[in-house]
């Protein structure tokens, strides 16, 4: 007996557990494919929640077999969590309804997850028939799982294994422990070859899903690209996708296109130039972050009056490639391929050393001895780029923001009031930060809301925008100390697309993207008015001609 009560602990543990990583997971996995965590998070964890109520009130109905029921519903959980990170992904690439098989697979676990505590409850009767024993036995030891498996999931789980992998791993365990609950309660089953046969199949078709799930999984994620997937791998952080066809590249980070090489020199031109041409002396020290491609810092370097440039990008994985992988190499000119990689601790930031990057030198004389020039250092930190900031001193002649859109919220406090604060703290007298913003197209609210944000950190602003063929309309922010950003003429560096006449072009923006009516809207960390604009999008402004939520 005593045996039996500690195995069923053990049980209660697992359960609290598995339960949690299996929210989780899903959870995670819907925010990958769909974009904004917080509601991700907010509606998975409802359902969930809300089928374990209903869960709850269903196994009233039962009246015997209570030890059936448990196993069974153990063996149910652990086959369709297990599988459900797979199933979710081959849904997002194949079904139209991609939402309905979320939400239905979410409240299906959870109503698994809510029949296991309660029929555990009413075996645990047997031996704690007092109901406060009973309910502090479970309740704690569910609650100490739970406790566990938020922290396996944050430090082991997700930092080691794709979710689909641990999705998996999670659910063999699970039948594992509905093998040995079945053993345990053997004497008290009513319906073992079902069961047993049962589990067998749950446990077949798993470990056959696992054995699978790499060749489906590479199918499914070719479905959703439209050129043939040339490199794929998964950092703690992202999943990073390059597609190409060609002497063409794209990337792709949790699914969002980040850059196509057909087009990327636009995006990177009007992000960097237009700010250092509003600079009074020429750029010396430059700090870039997110943008671990380097391409970004592949334009910052075309100044020869640049000392040291500075990149922050969270992802290792990321700047590894950007030095690495010979078409983004070649992309990105090398611009990373001497810097040295700085591991710096949070809590004490500093600069770093760094290696120069050089060229060929270019007097005919040098070249042919072998000589070569240096044309600016790069460092290369990995650290989120808010804490960077904060524990930086600086100043910086220039800071460039290549952060992803506002998507989410971990996301939209890169622009908010506070984060513009501590970049103008760290910028020296006449200094500029320049950001991309988004597009004032069909996320006209959500630009001007940074551009007003922007403003409100006590920095002039100048908004610019302009034609990104596989973005469309695009918008960035300068924002200078003492004075309003004024670049004009031609860059002083060479370009292939921004031109003078680009530049004056670029400070225009037509009726359909100007301003919105109203008030500034400021963005801060406690009230994130950015997420939401953007998460909306623009309707269409002109007649009704569809029907639904049809957005620019």
């Amino acid at each position: 007996m005593r045996r039996t009560r500690w195995f069923l602990a053990g049980v209660v543990l697992f359960l609290g557990g598995s339960g949690l990583v299996y929210e989780y997971c899903l959870s995670t996995l819907a925010s990958h494919l769909l974009g904004n965590s917080v509601e991700q998070f907010s509606l998975i964890i409802a359902l969930m929640l809300f089928a374990m109520g209903l869960a709850g009130w269903a196994q009233r109905a039962v009246r015997n077999d209570v030890a059936d029921l448990f196993v069974f519903a153990e063996i149910a959980l652990g086959a369709l969590g297990g599988s459900s990170a797979v199933l979710l992904y081959l849904a997002f690439a194949w079904l139209e309804h991609f939402h309905l098989a979320l939400y239905s697979l979410a409240l299906a676990i959870g109503f698994g997850i809510g029949l296991e505590i309660p029929m555990l409850m009413r075996i645990n009767q047997e031996w704690r028939p007092d109901l406060r024993d009973n309910v502090a036995d479970v309740f704690s030891l569910d609650y100490v799982g739970a406790l566990l498996g938020a922290l396996l999931w944050a430090f082991v789980l997700l930092p080691a294994l794709p979710l689909d992998r641990i999705g998996l791993l999670l659910g063999l365990a699970n039948l594992g422990v509905a093998a040995a609950t079945l053993v345990v309660l053997w004497k008290r089953l009513r319906r073992r070859r079902l069961l047993v046969g049962t589990l067998l199949a749950a446990l077949a078709g798993l470990v056959g899903l696992t054995t699978a799930s790499p060749m489906l999984i590479d199918e499914a994620r070719q479905q959703l690209f439209r050129d043939p997937i040339q490199y794929h791998s998964r950092s703690p952080y992202q999943d990073i996708v390059i597609t190409g066809r060609g002497p063409r590249m794209s990337l792709y980070l949790n699914g969002h296109l980040q850059f196509d090489s057909e087009d990327e020199h636009i995006y990177h031109e009007v992000l960097v130039h237009p700010a250092l041409m509003a600079l009074e002396t020429p750029p010396r020290h430059v700090l870039v972050l997110g943008g671990g491609d380097g391409l970004a810092v592949r334009e910052v370097l075309k100044w020869p009056s640049v000392e040291r440039v500075t990149l922050v990008d969270l992802d290792p994985e990321m700047t590894r490639l950007a030095r690495e992988y010979p078409p983004l190499v070649a992309l990105n000119g090398g611009a990373l391929a001497d810097a040295r990689v700085v591991d710096v601790d949070a809590a004490g930031v500093t600069a770093g050393a760094a290696e120069p990057v050089v060229k060929a030198a270019e007097r005919p004389r040098d070249a042919l001895r072998g000589r070569e020039a240096a044309i600016g250092e790069v460092r290369v930190v990995h650290l989120d780029a808010d804490a960077f900031l904060r524990d930086l001193t600086g100043p910086w002649d220039a800071i460039i923001a290549d952060f992803p859109d506002p998507r989410s919220a971990d996301l939209a406090k890169l622009f908010s009031l506070e984060f513009y604060r501590q970049a103008r703290a760290r910028l020296r007298p006449g200094g500029v930060i320049v950001a991309q913003a988004g597009s004032p197209y069909t996320q006209r609210r959500a630009f001007w809301c940074v551009v007003d944000t922007m403003a409100a950190s006590d920095l002039a602003v100048l908004p610019l925008h302009a034609q990104v063929p596989n973005f469309g309309e695009w918008g960035f922010v300068i924002g200078r100390r003492d004075a309003v950003p004024r670049p004009a003429g031609a860059p002083p560096v060479s370009t292939r697309w921004l031109t003078a006449e680009g530049l004056a072009a670029a400070a225009v923006f037509a009726p359909s993207l100007a301003r919105p009516e109203g008030d500034p809207v400021v963005s801060t960390r406690l009230d994130p008015r950015v997420l939401p604009l953007y998460v909306e999008g623009e309707p269409l402004s002109g007649p009704d001609l569809f029907p639904g939520d049809t957005k620019r």
